[in-house]
């Protein structure tokens, strides 16, 4: 389907038209900006209004007893932990995956989010834009970066929409749409022109208020000035009375005109009277699919829908040619948007079988298909870190100006020459809450390291260039203050897992700006989409081994095992992940998370 931008009646709508399979034109209303910063306003609101319910709930929770157990306690912080990341992160992109493109904010504004093609929504097509969207609010909240591409784009589109390659319309819903009824003769085209039916409106309103002989006058006047195309009418006679005539032909040409708004062909007419049953019937089916989801209903249902579909399709394009009144077409235009985003809906590929095809090849598939970006992460990673180790042993005063009080303090005071003292005091109790802190921040890291993408990749190589910064830093102050088996102890059993995720994640991120920076022979808006959905599945690997390392790092790394078994733990995963990367059961290519 290939969009096309054309205004539509009033000049501050604009409008996208979409061609479907059927070969049918259908047009949407793009949502303006003010509509979409209202919706995200309402959003937002509900979003701190559900945040702050949660705290408020564990809080009195914990004030009549919930502490009694530590860890109770410590594993309801680590749910809350998870909730209130998933309010962050996960309201509009699980909102909008989930619920035909409407967020309760969009919802209430009356918008929807389609991909440019018109075709519903995908859960893919949501990830990419809600996870971009951190990029958007800046400066943060005011989101004014997102705003001036909404002003500068001609579809009103953020950075998030270009990446995911989607629109912001003006939802078709089922709300109260219905086509009015044709008269019940159909009076065919207007005989007269819109000036000529003026004049003789004017003369019937004021005719029964003049005396007979002005009247007579009057009338011959009007009808001189009409006379060529009264001269076409079939009852025309110049011996009927002129003022008779002239009341009989706007009888006949009062419907035709319906205030100079609605006319109303032969055919156009014969059309709606033929077809209105098929089109109540098909509406009904519309809200029962809506209801009950096209997916649940019997194949012979669904085949039947999409016969009635194609029916209002083929009555909207004959509508069209016949000239019917605008609220005829756009009524069906709207219930034919409402079959096709129905039918046309990207399978949801969320069986066990599909999960673990992606998980077992996909994911392997796509990393191989871009090793070089993930590799230029690793180095964007490993580069700095190792150039910031060798800077911070040479000037050891120079990891005060990179390093935090606290772990400055904590390396300070680990005794040398004990390789198995405790990096971190973790309380068994805490360990859950700590799990759940490390995985939330990591992912957000990751989430970051991905959209940074769509600034060209300055945003990816500045996240990456940092942490590999502040990783040398704190190796190399461990290693001045001659503890650096301590660190490295806690750090083997999840660092393999943890930096392997950021490269992906930074690898994504690079992708993405490939899109903007070497689109080829695509144009930068295809090529951006393109790499987007590409990206998304290395995305969903460090996503995977984030989660992996989070719950290592809570409960392996901060443990009393043995230092020779946390080496061993995080050698054998190093082994495990190339194993897995090297598989080739995958078609080579792109895999994908669905």
């Amino acid at each position: 389907m290939k969009p096309s931008i054309s205004p539509w009646s009033l000049p501050l709508s604009r409008r996208v038209q979409v061609e479907t399979p059927e070969h049918v034109r259908l047009g949407y209303d793009l949502a303006d900006l003010g509509s979409r910063f209202a919706a995200m306003a309402a959003d937002g609101a509900l979003v701190v209004a559900a945040f702050a319910t949660v705290v408020l709930g564990f809080v009195f929770a914990a004030g009549i007893g919930l502490g009694i157990s530590e860890y109770v306690t410590g594993t309801v912080l680590a749910v809350l932990i998870f909730v209130l990341f998933l309010f962050q992160w996960g309201y509009f992109l699980l909102f909008e995956a989930f619920h035909h493109g409407r967020t309760p904010g969009k919802r209430l504004l009356g918008l929807r989010v389609v991909h440019s093609g018109g075709q519903p929504l995908t859960l893919q097509g949501s990830a990419i834009r809600n996870l971009v969207r951190v990029v958007d609010l800046q400066p943060f909240p005011t989101g004014v970066l997102g705003g001036a591409f909404m002003m500068l784009g001609r579809r009103t589109q953020r950075l998030g929409d270009l990446a995911a390659d989607t629109i912001v319309v003006r939802d078709r819903g089922s709300g109260d749409l219905d086509w009015p009824d044709p008269p019940a003769a159909a009076p065919g085209r207007p005989l007269l022109a819109g000036s000529q039916f003026e004049l003789l409106a004017s003369f019937v309103e004021r005719q029964a208020r003049l005396p007979a002989a002005v009247r007579d006058r009057v009338a011959g006047s009007v009808l001189a000035a009409l006379r060529p195309e009264a001269e076409a009418h079939p009852d025309f006679d110049d011996a009927m009375p002129r003022h008779d005539f002239l009341l009989r032909l706007h009888a006949e040409e009062a419907p035709r005109h319906a205030g100079g708004r609605i006319t109303w062909d032969l055919q156009a007419a014969a059309l709606v009277r033929e077809r209105k049953r098929s089109w109540d019937d098909y509406r009904r089916r519309v809200d029962e699919a809506v209801a009950r989801s096209l997916r649940s209903l019997p194949e012979r249902e669904v085949r039947s829908f999409g016969r009635l579909y194609r029916g209002v399709a083929a009555d909207l394009e004959r509508a069209r040619t016949y000239g019917a009144p605008p609220a005829v077409l756009s009524a069906l235009e709207k219930w034919a948007g409402a079959g096709h985003n129905l039918l046309y809906r990207a399978p949801r590929r969320s069986s066990r079988k599909a999960v673990r095809r992606w998980l077992t090849a996909g994911i392997p598939a796509s990393v191989r298909a871009r090793r070089w970006s993930v590799l230029l992460a690793g180095l964007l990673l490993f580069g700095p870190m190792a150039a910031t180790y060798g800077a911070v042993r040479t000037d050891p005063a120079l990891a005060r100006n990179i390093m935090p009080a606290g772990m400055m303090a904590r390396a300070e005071n680990t005794a040398p020459g004990d390789i198995d003292a405790a990096y971190v005091d973790v309380p068994g109790a805490a360990m859950p809450m700590f799990s759940s802190a490390i995985t939330t921040n990591n992912l957000q890291v990751a989430f970051l390291a991905f959209a940074g993408g769509v600034l060209a990749g300055v945003g990816t190589v500045a996240i990456l260039v940092f942490n590999g910064v502040f990783l040398g830093a704190a190796f190399g102050l461990y290693a001045n203050q001659g503890v650096l088996g301590v660190l490295l102890a806690f750090v083997t059993p999840h660092g393999v897992l943890e930096l392997t995720a950021i490269c992906l994640a930074g690898g994504a991120g690079l992708v993405l700006a490939t899109g903007i920076l070497t689109p080829g022979r695509r144009t930068r808006r295809v090529a951006l989409a393109t790499r987007g959905r590409e990206s998304l599945s290395i995305l969903g690997a460090a996503a995977v081994l984030l989660v992996l390392a989070g719950i290592v790092e809570g409960f392996v790394s901060p443990s009393t095992l043995p230092t020779t078994a946390k080496f061993l733990f995080g050698g054998s995963t190093a082994v495990l992940l190339a194993a897995y990367f090297a598989r080739r059961d995958a078609p080579a290519g792109r895999g994908t998370a669905g």
